[in-house]
């Protein structure tokens, strides 16, 4: 969670020109005018985050994969993990 709060901040930042996401308990603090263009960029930028998070886990499962060939209890488990694999690659 850390990590993600981490990622939100930043792209406030770049993004949007807002140094914290922590509440400050004032309203000329926590409350900000943002043009639609920006939020579009702090959007994408999330978004590409998260494509990005998604092909690490792909390429993780595959790593995994290349590591057990050979060592799974049984073909189907086999299958079933490739099967799972594919897919994973297939959305991301």
């Amino acid at each position: 969670m850390a990590d993600r709060n981490q990622l939100f901040t930043r792209i406030a930042q770049e993004q949007l020109g807002i140094q914290t996401l922590t509440p400050q308990n004032r309203d000329h603090l926590d409350f900000h005018d943002v043009g639609v263009l920006s939020l579009r960029d702090a959007l994408d930028a999330a978004y590409r985050a998260g494509q990005a998070a998604g092909q690490d886990l792909v390429r993780a499962a595959e790593a995994l994969l290349a590591a057990k060939d050979n060592q799974m209890e049984t073909i189907d488990e086999w299958r079933r993990l490739r099967k799972a694999v594919a897919k994973a690659r297939k959305n991301s």
